[in-house]
């Protein structure tokens, strides 16, 4: 049997974290699986999914299915009860790329992912990036690339700029920021599509989130910074206006990210500089 499956979301992150739902659905199912997803991220996957086709053209089906992200649920639990499926959490695999001549590469760094897809997904905090980077090049010479598509991002009222301390990288290609990914120590980044793509690069990934549960993202090699001793989750607990920007349901100024402190967590940093090192 033939079937088409539909990404309702063409996020990063939604788009990562659904292949390897749809993979397991392929593989208990054996059906013939067309699926498909915003065509940008489709570099990523082909090469470790050959029993799934990408956007394949004038696909013939027997069978459609849609899946959606459900903010209620972990994300990749969303994409297999709409699979039918029993859940598991389950890292996708990207493919391996080529990796850039840059000078950075041989020196020791992690990568960083800023912006997101609203402002209460950022770390509202505007001097604590700043802090944490010149904290690893002046403790553990440890340079921070900022692998993100934009420089600025947000709306008209609240446009965000990347760290001014970071090493620009910004605009790269997806097969670029993989292998920079690869060829750094950690990941450093917020809620975002780029944290998934280091997850599914197998590596370890600080994620700076107190708008989403604990359960929303992936659970495994990560360390999370969040706080739920202050506002926290509404992401997975309101109704998202996906149109506001600025969406703040409970109208706390974004205390959820904004009350984190680079003090709060430093000790997380020293451990894992540690344990790479070790």
């Amino acid at each position: 049997m033939n079937i088409k499956i539909n990404l309702v979301s063409t996020s990063l992150g939604d788009t990562i974290g659904s292949v390897a739902q749809v993979d397991k659905f392929q593989k208990n199912t054996g059906h013939r699986v067309g699926f498909f997803i915003n065509p940008k991220f489709e570099i990523l996957f082909k090469k470790s999914y050959p029993n799934i086709k990408f956007n394949p053209i004038n696909f013939s089906f027997d069978e459609e299915k849609n899946i959606h992200f459900n903010f209620h649920k972990p994300l990749q639990k969303g994409f297999s009860d709409d699979l039918g499926i029993e859940y598991k959490e389950e890292n996708t695999q990207i493919d391996d790329f080529e990796s850039d001549n840059d000078q950075f590469l041989q020196k020791k760094f992690v990568t960083l992912s800023f912006h997101s897809t609203h402002q209460g997904r950022y770390w509202n905090n505007p001097n604590e990036w700043n802090k944490l980077i010149l904290y690893l090049k002046n403790k553990y010479n440890i340079r921070t690339i900022c692998i993100d598509l934009y420089e600025n991002f947000g709306s008209k009222n609240s446009m965000n700029c990347v760290p001014k301390k970071s090493v620009k990288r910004c605009g790269m290609s997806l097969d670029k920021c993989a292998s920079y990914i690869r060829n750094s120590m950690f990941h450093i980044g917020t809620s975002n599509g780029l944290s998934w793509l280091a997850h599914a690069c197998n590596k370890h990934v600080v994620l700076i989130s107190n708008v989403t549960k604990k359960w929303c993202e992936f659970s495994t090699n990560i360390t999370r910074i969040d706080d739920e001793s202050i506002c926290h989750g509404c992401l997975n607990e309101e109704k998202f206006d996906s149109n506001n920007w600025l969406w703040c349901p409970r109208n706390k100024k974004f205390e959820c990210t904004s009350k984190i402190t680079f003090n709060s967590f430093k000790s997380k940093i020293d451990d894992l500089v540690l344990s790479y090192e070790s």
